[in-house]
C-alpha cells in the first residue's frame, strides 16, 4: 500500500516547518508514558528472525490542518496494526495522525534489520529522548518471545534529516519502500539535503512519437532519449524530472517525486540504476501518461546525475 498524504501538497513543506520550528509544538522535559520504552540497545539485540514482529513507525506531530498519514514499515505480507503502540504515547507529543488511515510499506528481514543498525549508528536518535522543538517520534515495536517491547525518540528537523538517510540507505533495493519514506520526509521536512548534479549541460534531450496509446484507454505514450554530448562520464542514477505544463494527465511508473530540486513536487524517472552515461552514450526510455480528461499539455524536462535527494 502506497503511502499517502492528505490536505498536505509538498508546496506546503516550507510553511509547516517555518511553523513547527517557531511553535515547538512537541513533548518537553518531563514527559511521562503508562507503559516503560525499552532501550535501543534491546533491539540491536534482536535476530534477523525476530524481524518478523518488528513495526518501524513515522509518526508527525505538529502543526497541521489536515492529516498526514502515520508511514509504518513491517515484514512483507505482515498487517500494519500498531494499537500496541498506544500504551507508551508520551504526553505532550500529538499522535492524531496514528488514528487515522496508515501508510505501509513492506520491507525484508534484512532491510528491517538493516534500519536498527544503520540508526544504531546516530546517538540522538537512539537515546531514546526528545529533541528540542522535535516534532516527528520514531519508534520501533517488537512482540518476539510473546513480549511486547516499544522504542520511542522523537527529533527534530537536524536529527531528522540523518534519521532519513539512515532509514533510506537500508531499504536502497527496495523501490517502494524507498519511495514511501521519501514521501513522508519530504512532507515533514526531513529529507538529506545532498543535492545531485544538474547535467543540463552536458546532455540532449528529445521527446518524440507522443500519442493516444490504443490498447489502453485514456493512456498516452512518448518516447524519451538521453544523449550525454560531453567529454565526461555522467555517473548513474541519470534522473529526468518530468515537467508537465498544462493539463492534468498523470505520470506512470515513476520512481519518486522531486523534493529539495526544482521544481519541487514533481514525478521523476530513473534512467538507469546502475551505470552511468558514457560519453556520446544515449539512454531511452517509454514515458506513459494517464490522461482521462483528454485536456492538452506540453512537457519539459530537467536532468540530475549521480548520489543525492532529488
Amino acid at each position: 500500500m502506497q503511502l499517502r498524504t492528505y490536505g498536505c501538497p509538498q508546496s506546503a513543506v516550507p510553511s509547516i516547518a517555518a511553523l513547527v520550528l517557531a511553535t515547538g509544538l512537541a513533548a518537553a522535559t518531563g514527559v511521562v508514558q503508562a507503559q516503560t520504552l525499552s532501550p535501543y540497545s534491546d533491539f540491536q539485540a534482536m535476530t534477523l528472525a525476530d524481524m518478523d514482529s518488528l513495526r518501524v513507525k513515522l509518526t508527525y506531530g505538529g502543526p497541521q490542518d489536515y492529516l498526514l498519514a502515520t508511514l509504518v514499515i513491517v515484514k512483507a505480507s505482515a498487517p500494519a496494526s500498531i494499537a500496541r503502540f498506544t500504551p507508551y504515547r508520551r504526553e505532550g507529543f500529538e499522535y492524531s495522525n496514528d488514528d487515522g488511515p496508515i501508510g505501509t510499506s513492506a520491507a525484508s528481514r534484512q532491510e528491517l534489520k538493516a534500519i536498527i543498525d544503520n540508526v544504531g549508528s546516530l546517538p540522538r536518535v537512539t537515546d531514546g529522548g526528545v529533541d528540542a522543538k522535535g516534532y516527528v517520534s520514531f519508534a520501533l515495536m517488537s512482540t518476539a518471545g510473546g513480549t511486547t517491547k516499544v522504542f520511542e525518540s522523537i527529533v527534530n528537523d537536524t536529527t531528522g534529516r540523518d534519521l532519513i538517510a539512515q532509514v533510506l540507505a537500508a531499504l536502497t533495493n527496495n523501490a517502494e519502500a524507498t519511495r514511501n519514506v521519501s514521501l513522508f520526509g519530504c512532507d515533514v521536512a526531513m529529507m538529506p539535503q545532498n543535492l545531485p548534479v544538474n547535467v543540463e549541460g552536458q546532455v540532449t534531450v528529445s521527446f518524440g512519437g507522443f500519442r493516444a496509446d490504443r490498447t489502453v484507454k485514456a493512456q498516452f505514450v512518448g518516447k524519451v532519449k538521453v544523449t550525454n554530448h560531453s567529454a565526461s562520464a555522467i555517473p548513474a542514477p541519470v534522473t529526468l524530472v518530468v515537467i508537465r505544463k498544462g493539463g492534468n494527465a498523470r505520470l506512470i511508473g515513476d520512481d519518486g517525486v522531486t523534493c529539495v530540486v526544482d521544481p519541487p513536487g514533481v514525478p521523476f524517472v530513473n534512467l538507469n540504476g546502475v551505470s552511468g552515461l558514457a560519453p556520446g552514450a544515449s539512454v531511452e526510455k517509454v514515458l506513459r501518461f494517464a490522461n482521462p480528461s483528454q485536456m492538452k499539455f506540453d512537457l519539459e524536462f530537467r536532468v540530475f546525475a549521480g548520489a543525492g535527494t532529488r
